[in-house]
């Protein structure tokens, strides 16, 4: 009986899956042969229930909708409605974004299928049904910049102040793409002009950082005001930051916009000319900064001196030009551009912008290209503690460290033992901080991704402790930066992936992965000098992961499930197990299957290593034996100390 029930939901889920493809693929005949004969029942199961496929998860009529297929939507409308319900949502891909929470009305609109959007419209379809994060099909169709959809879905009663979760309306999508036509349609509409999004922002600086002058006309010219961010930033300085020079050029001459205002947004844009990744121009750089030095002094309007900051050391000290002639020195002078620009940026921007860091960043991966080291780590730090000063995100610059520490080391570049421990600490600090993110996360986090950035960085970690290990063993190193090197890492002994393993255990496994970019040249576990260090530094040797194995049966269970490559790292295997055995790790530990390390390392290179050391203790055999009598304690009458000893060898807690 059960084995028919098997069967028959096999076929029901096969039937159900083609009933899908023929509607996501524009069957209509087969779609409609498929479904006429069946019951009112039978049909409200086919058509309504989820299909899931390449992370799509949605009905029939929703990937019909999407993949513009109107004879199946037709179809599925008119013959089958009811039961097909309009209102049903699907997780869908546009591009590279997962859309949950979507109707087939979104994606028609999403995907600019206006007859489509029109038969739906017509059956019934809600024109404001939003997504999970708010969005509306109104909006799809503005990011897409499809004026003839916006204007059906407007005629027909769509909202246009509908904001998405981040208060980001309608105008301000379209203005940041550009799509002048539906942008100059929601104006006439009525759009509020200075509407701002939960960052601060209007419409107007979404066009003026993105470089799309005309739509910046037309919001001025629906008197759209000149507004700060939550960044301190007007659309001026965000146009500046990102060398959009005719959006400059234009709001410079705004009434709202002082002289000074504009000479520094001049200067600004030189600056980002000349560190801009996708931008970067000397000539533009060297007549930008130019032009507002010239403006500093014209008497006709009254001189307006520079104050320039304090030098930084991560650009050289470099003083900022005061005068024009000390502008016109730079002319020519690529290195000194460059620093000029930087330091401008830093002035006029403050420290606590999160969009100073990019051009440091990309300035620093330049010298690393030329081998200048010293001048990219010195930037890079600066980078970093910029970051970390505001609380931003710093995954990708650690990792960044790990990369170019282990390019220098295995090119023979000298690499200070100080420099590692800098982003040692660094790297320490985040993990602490994303602990806290973890436990607290706020109304804007994800928490999955808060989740993989942790772990990222506790891969990084592993990285910086391996390095660190080889520099430790040179002679030179100073007494006071050991001792810095040992106290991070004391720091980072706790931190766990969401699987439990410990650093210790990466450091063991043959299967921790390596970021193949130059850090895979320094970087192979398992590690025996990593693990030295870490021990040293006070990880726990038994320490468990969920699946209550210890760093040793790691090191002996990833040996054997990686058969390919044995020959080539039986020997590492060996000393990792000796470093984790001196430091007396237990043989007989038992992991959820009920395999000890003792088990695991049987036919393996480390058999005899671990045979040498089995001199069960007598609270071995003790435990041992409780755990053959499958006996559980009692948590209020075994001290607590023994809890994680008991449990390591078998024995569970009483319920």
């Amino acid at each position: 009986m059960e084995d028919k029930l098997l069967m028959l939901e096999d076929v029901a889920s096969s039937l159900r899956e083609r009933v899908f493809f023929s509607a996501r693929d524009g069957m209509s005949l087969t779609l409609y042969a498929l479904l006429y004969e069946k019951n009112t029942d039978e049909i409200d199961d086919l058509l309504n229930s989820d299909v899931c496929c390449d992370g799509v998860k949605c009905t029939p009529l929703i990937a019909a909708a999407r993949h513009g297929r109107d004879g199946a939507v037709r179809i599925l409308l008119d013959k089958f409605r009811p039961p097909v319900r309009l209102e049903t949502e699907g997780t869908v891909k546009f591009d590279e974004y997962v859309i949950e929470g979507a109707t087939a009305l979104w994606c028609a609109a999403g995907a600019g299928h206006l007859s489509i959007v029109k038969r739906l419209v017509r059956a019934g379809a809600n024109v404001n049904h939003a997504t999970k994060t708010l969005s509306t099909p109104l909006r799809a169709a503005c990011f897409d910049g499809r004026l003839d959809i916006v204007k059906y879905l407007v005629r027909h009663g769509a909202d246009i102040h509908k904001a998405n979760k981040y208060n980001n309306t309608c105008l301000m999508i379209a203005a940041y793409k550009g799509h002048l036509d539906v942008v100059q349609f929601l104006l006439d509409s009525g759009a509020r002009v200075d509407e701002r999004a939960l960052c601060g922002a209007t419409a107007l600086h979404f066009a003026a950082e993105c470089g799309h002058a005309a739509v910046v006309c037309a919001l001025i010219d629906h008197q759209a005001k000149i507004l700060t961010n939550e960044n301190g930033m007007t659309p001026l300085q965000c146009a500046a930051e990102r060398a959009r020079a005719s959006v400059v050029e234009l709001l410079a001459a705004h009434p709202e916009v002082s002289r000074a205002q504009a000479v520094e947004a001049y200067e600004l844009l030189g600056a980002s000319f000349a560190n801009d990744k996708e931008y970067y121009c000397l000539r533009m750089a060297y007549q930008y900064l130019h032009r507002a030095m010239a403006m500093r002094y014209d008497t006709r309007y009254g001189l307006l001196l520079k104050k320039p900051a304090d030098p930084i050391p991560a650009y050289d000290n470099w003083k900022e030009s005061t005068t024009l002639e000390e502008v016109e020195g730079l002319a020519g002078r690529a290195h000194a551009l460059h620093m000029e620009g930087l330091a401008v940026r830093e002035r006029v921007l403050g420290a606590r912008c999160p969009d100073l860091p990019h051009p440091i960043v990309f300035r620093g991966a330049v010298f690393a290209d030329e081998a200048r080291f010293d001048r990219c780590l010195a930037l890079w730090r600066h980078a970093l503690a910029l970051r970390q000063h505001n609380e931003v995100s710093v995954v990708k610059d650690l990792l960044r460290f790990a990369q170019v520490f282990s390019q220098m080391i295995h090119i023979g570049i000298e690499l200070p033992l100080a420099q590692v421990c800098f982003v040692l600490e660094a790297c320490a600090e985040e993990l602490r901080r994303g602990t806290k993110r973890l436990e607290k996360p706020q109304a804007n986090h994800d928490p999955e991704s808060l989740v993989d950035e942790y772990e990222s960085n506790v891969r990084t970690a592993l990285y910086l402790v391996a390095v660190a290990a080889r520099l430790l063993e040179n002679p030179g190193n100073s007494e006071e930066t050991t001792s810095s090197v040992r106290c991070a890492i004391f720091r980072l002994r706790n931190v766990r992936l969401r699987s439990g393993q410990t650093l210790l255990h990466l450091a063991a496994d043959r299967r921790t992965p390596v970021d193949d970019f130059h850090t895979s040249d320094v970087c192979q576990f398992p590690c025996p000098r990593s693990a030295r260090l870490l021990l040293e530094c006070g990880a726990a040797v038994d320490a468990a992961d969920d699946a209550r194995r210890t760093p040793l049966h790691v090191a002996l269970i990833s040996y054997q499930l990686v058969p390919d490559e044995r020959g080539q790292w039986g020997e590492s295997l060996c000393a990792m197990v000796c470093e984790l055995l001196v430091c007396g790790a237990h043989v007989d530990a038992m992991d959820a299957d009920g395999i000890t390390p003792l088990v695991a390392s049987i036919g393996g290179p480390a058999e005899a290593v671990v045979r040498a050391a089995l001199r069960p203790r007598l609270a071995c055999l003790a435990a041992a034996a409780l755990a053959r009598a499958g006996a559980r304690y009692p948590r209020h009458l075994v001290p607590r100390d023994l809890h994680a000893f008991l449990h390591m060898h078998g024995v569970p807690a009483a319920r």
